[in-house]
Parts: C-alpha cells; sequence; structure tokens
C-alpha cells in the first residue's frame, strides 16, 4: 500500500489535516517524512497553482493521490443536493473543476461534505434523487477525464445521511455509477459500522481509497482501533490501494505528520 500526507493551505476549525501552508513545501515536507504522496485539500481548483505543484512533485518523486473537495461546501456552502437549483448547479461545476485539475494529475477526487445534509428527514427522498443526478453526471466527467471519484461515509454528526460503507455502496451500484468508488475511513467506520471487518468484506468490490485515523482521529496508535487487523482485512478484500493521513493535527501538525508515517510504517510490515 502507498502512504498519503493531507496538505491543505489554510485548516478551519478542527479539520483532519497534518500541513497547512504553501503547498509545494508540504511536498517537500511530505517527501522528507517518507510519503509516497500527498493528498490535497482546497475549496476552489482555480486557486491551485498547478505548475508549481506540479514542479514540486516532479522534484521529489511523489504523486498527488487524491483531491478533497469537503471544504466546498464548508467555506462555500455548496451541496450536491441544494433544493436551490441555481447553488446545486454551482456546486456540480466547483466538482467539475477539481475533476479538471485531477485529470492533469491522474488524482482521484472525494466527495464527501459535498452530498450536505438533510433538514428533516422527510427530505431523503428528494435529496437521493438530486444527488443520483448529479452524481451520475459527474460520473461520466471522471470518465472524460481518466479519473475516479472516491465517495465517502461520513459519521451522523458531521453528515446526516449516507452515513455507512453500505449505504454508499449501495448507491453506487443503484446509479450504475463506473467511474466512482468508495473511500474507508477508519474514524467513521468506528462510529457508525455495526461490524468493521464485516462491512469491508460485504463493500470489497467498491472500496479505492482509505483514511486512517484512530478512534479519537488522532494518528494510529493514540486510540482503541484494531489497525493491524484492519490492514490485513483490507489485503484480504483485495486492496492495494493508498492509505492517507487524514488524523487530527496533534499534538502538533509536524509531530502528527511524523508519527503517522512511522505507525503506519510498522502497521504494514505487520500485515504483510
Amino acid at each position: 500500500m502507498l502512504t498519503s500526507m493531507t496538505i491543505t493551505d489554510h485548516i478551519y476549525g478542527g479539520a483532519p489535516f497534518v500541513y497547512e501552508g504553501d503547498l509545494a513545501q508540504g511536498v517537500t515536507q511530505a517527501a522528507s517524512l517518507g510519503y509516497d504522496g500527498v493528498e490535497l485539500h482546497i475549496a476552489d481548483p482555480a486557486a491551485v497553482d498547478a505548475p508549481a505543484l506540479e514542479a514540486a512533485l516532479r522534484a521529489s518523486s511523489l504523486r498527488l493521490t487524491a483531491i478533497g473537495t469537503g471544504r466546498a461546501y464548508v467555506n462555500d456552502g455548496l451541496s450536491l443536493t441544494d433544493a436551490d437549483e441555481g447553488r446545486r448547479r454551482a456546486a456540480i461545476r466547483r466538482l467539475e473543476g477539481f475533476l479538471a485539475l485531477a485529470g492533469r494529475f491522474q488524482a482521484k477526487i472525494i466527495v464527501g461534505c459535498m452530498r450536505g445534509n438533510l433538514s428533516s428527514p422527510q427530505e431523503l427522498p428528494a435529496a437521493l434523487d438530486r444527488l443520483r443526478s448529479a452524481m451520475e453526471r459527474l460520473d461520466r466527467a471522471a470518465g472524460d477525464a481518466g479519473v475516479g471519484i472516491v465517495f465517502e461515509p461520513i459519521n451522523r454528526y458531521e453528515n446526516n445521511f449516507l452515513c455507512t460503507m453500505g449505504d454508499i455502496s449501495s448507491f453506487i451500484r443503484r446509479c450504475g455509477l463506473q467511474n466512482t468508488g468508495l473511500l474507508v475511513d477508519t474514524f467513521h467506520m468506528n462510529i457508525e459500522e455495526a461490524d468493521l471487518f464485516a462491512s469491508i468484506r460485504d463493500c470489497a468490490a467498491e472500496i479505492r481509497y482509505v483514511h486512517a485515523a484512530d478512534s479519537n482521529r488522532r494518528y494510529p496508535g493514540q486510540g482503541h482501533l484494531p489497525f493491524a487487523a484492519l490492514l490485513r482485512a483490507l489485503r484480504d478484500a483485495g486492496y492495494n490501494g493508498v492509505v492517507s493521513a487524514e488524523c487530527l493535527p496533534w499534538p502538533s501538525k509536524q509531530e502528527a505528520a511524523a508519527g503517522w508515517i512511522q505507525a503506519m510504517r510498522e502497521l504494514l510490515r505487520g500485515a504483510g
């Protein structure tokens, strides 16, 4: 499995990223710590200096593994299920911009918070219909760009529908999405999955990306999740892709970035 460090230009609130600042310098730091790549989190792809990022990745022999889009929802309120058609179209256009940037780097796009939230349980059927329509369009655009989308189950306290791996897998299958897979996040799993290992087995065919944070969202080893067993279960399910450091910058950003990669190296060796 490949390792990836989360980088962003600015950390808002309690966001789980381990580097904040100049993106090119973030790539250099990730390389110095021994990561294989970086996962970028931004609100607007138009704000990224793509040539500078390309140069930094090339100089460090790293890859851009994925681009997170959640800040477009957190910062700008853009949601694929917004009842306002104009704002929903703006969300789709923003994600199309993310896909264009991802195509330049052959990176995946993460769709998580941009699913939005329900104002009431009665809104669910309409929200799912709006989401289906948007994701079918974006799935086609991902195919045109030659990249994949990974849809992230997020716990009920942050997003109040499609919270489990099974929810997302079923949605992908029902919609017939060809270029969209499942992102597994161990922190959210710990809250939402009744059986962590059964969920991995049941959703094995859709798993395309992994976020690794412990039960308290700190780096592995700081909580109670059975990471060695989880990594073995992922390998047994046929997963051999990226594992990313989406964890809290605790006790500091630098210590979290270093602690995550050290812990993950040991865990990956133990998982074979």
